[in-house]
C-alpha cells in the first residue's frame, strides 16, 4: 500500500534549447510591462543573457538590468536589490543566472511585496503576501532553485545560512533553456552538477521522499551519471547539456517536496566561513554522509550503483549484489575526481580544523537533519567536518 503525500507543483516549466528568446513574451502575457533583470556580472558580461535580451525587446518590453548579485548573498546584497527595484519603475522580476541571482530575486520579491527586514520572514510558510511576478531562467544546471519555492540567505550578523521559503515564492514560469549553460567555465559546469546529483540523492533518502520523488530521482540520477563528464567536458553540446539541464530541474522539484539531508547541513556553514562553492563543498561532503548514511538506506544506495557507474565501464554491478551500496559511494568519488574539482576540504584550500566546532554547531541546527534518513547529532557533524578534511 502506498502511504499518502502530497506534492507542491511549482511554476510552470518551459524547456528547451532556444527557448531563453519568449521569457519576453511570457513576460508580457503576465502582465509585466518593465521587468528587472537580477543576475551577476559574470552572467551578465560574458554574453548568456543575449537571448533573453533580445526577447524581451522582440516583446516591445523595457527593462533594468540589475548585475550586482553577490555569491553565497547576504540580506544586506538582497536589500540593496529590493532599492533598486523599487527606484527603477520596474514591475516584475526576472531572474537569469545559478542559485545566487534566483534566491536574490525571490528575496528581494519578499522584500518589495510584503516590506520589513529578511530576517522577518526566516523560516517555513512566514511571508505572508505575494511577491511581484517572477519569471526564472537558469544559466546553470545544479540549484533547481528555478522551481523551488525557497531561497538561502547569508546572515551577515548571525553567520548563518538561514532558509526562508513559502509556496507565495514560486516563480510563475521557469525558462530552462540548456543553450544558456553553453559559456560556464569548467569549475562551475563540474560544481553545479554535483549540486544537482547531491539534491537527487539526498531527496531520495529523505524520510519524506514518497514514490513520485523516488522515480524522479532516478531518472536525474541516471542522467547525471551518464552525462556528466561529457557535459564538464563540453557543456555546449546539446546532448549532455539537455539532459544535466533537465536532471537539474527535476531534483529541484522533487527537494522542494522531500527537503534534503545533512551535506546541505555541512556545505552551508562551509560556504559562510569559507566561501567555497556550495556545489564543491556538496561534492566534498557526499561520499562521508553517504557513508554515514549506508545502513538506512542499503536499498536506495543500491539501486542507484549502476545508474552512477562511469559509462566507459564494461561490468555494471547488479544492485541484488551485496557490494552494490558500496559501489555507489565509490562511484560519486570517481565522478569527483574525474570532472576535476576538489574531493577534500584540504584540496578547498582548508589547512586547519580551526572553527570546525562552531560549524558543526550550526550544522546540527539546521532543518535538514529532520529528514536526513539517519540523526545527526552536533558530534556527529564535528566528525564528518573532520573526515572530508582528507577523504
Amino acid at each position: 500500500m502506498i502511504a499518502p503525500f502530497q506534492i507542491a507543483s511549482g511554476p510552470r516549466v518551459r524547456f528547451g534549447r532556444g527557448e531563453a528568446a519568449f521569457a519576453g513574451e511570457e513576460a508580457r502575457a503576465l502582465g509585466i510591462k518593465r521587468p528587472m533583470i537580477i543576475t551577476d556580472a559574470g552572467v551578465a558580461s560574458c554574453g548568456a543573457l543575449g537571448p533573453l535580451t533580445r526577447g524581451l525587446e522582440k516583446a516591445g518590453l523595457d527593462f533594468h538590468l540589475y548585475d550586482q548579485v553577490e555569491a553565497d548573498p547576504s540580506d544586506e546584497s538582497m536589500a540593496r536589490a529590493r532599492k533598486t527595484f523599487e527606484g527603477s519603475g520596474c514591475d516584475g522580476i526576472i531572474a537569469a543566472g545559478g542559485g545566487s541571482s534566483i534566491d536574490t530575486a525571490k528575496a528581494a520579491g519578499v522584500l518589495v511585496g510584503n516590506g520589513g527586514k529578511i530576517h522577518d520572514y526566516y523560516g517555513f510558510g512566514n511571508v505572508p503576501g505575494p511577491l511581484p511576478t517572477l519569471i526564472t531562467v537558469p544559466t546553470t544546471a545544479g540549484t533547481g532553485s528555478e522551481v523551488t519555492c525557497s531561497a538561502i540567505v547569508t546572515d551577515s550578523i548571525q553567520k548563518i545560512k538561514a532558509v526562508m521559503a513559502s509556496p507565495l515564492m514560486f516563480a510563475r514560469v521557469a525558462v530552462v533553456d540548456p543553450e544558456l549553460l553553453s559559456l560556464m567555465p569548467t569549475p562551475i559546469a563540474a560544481g553545479t552538477l554535483m549540486d544537482a546529483l547531491t539534491h537527487a540523492i539526498e531527496s531520495m533518502t529523505s524520510r519524506k521522499a514518497n514514490p513520485w520523488t523516488r522515480n524522479l530521482c532516478l531518472q536525474a540520477i541516471a542522467n547525471i551519471g551518464q552525462y556528466a563528464r561529457r557535459f564538464v567536458e563540453n557543456p555546449a553540446d546539446p546532448e549532455p547539456a539537455g539532459a544535466i539541464s533537465l536532471a537539474s530541474t527535476w531534483a529541484g522539484h522533487c527537494f522542494t517536496n522531500t527537503s534534503l539531508g545533512i551535506v546541505h547541513s555541512l556545505s552551508h556553514p562551509i560556504g559562510v566561513y569559507h566561501h567555497i562553492h556550495h556545489g564543491t563543498s556538496n561534492a566534498i561532503f557526499l561520499p562521508p554522509v553517504m557513508r554515514f548514511n549506508l545502513q538506512a538506506v542499503r536499498g536506495d544506495y543500491a539501486q542507484i550503483a549502476p545508474l552512477l557507474q562511469n559509462p566507459s565501464e564494461a561490468d555494471r554491478v547488479d544492485p541484488r549484489d551485496e557490494s552494490a551500496p558500496q559501489v555507489a559511494i565509490n562511484s560519486v568519488r570517481s565522478l569527483v575526481r574525474d570532472i576535476g574539482i576538489s574531493a577534500t576540504l584540504r584540496e578547498a584550500g582548508i589547512t586547519s580544523e580551526e572553527g570546525f566546532e562552531t560549524m558543526a554547531k550550526d550544522a546540527a541546527k539546521s532543518p535538514q537533519v529532520l529528514t536526513n534518513p539517519v540523526h545527526a547529532t552536533e558530534e556527529d557533524m564535528l566528525s564528518l567536518l573532520r573526515a572530508a578534511m582528507n577523504g
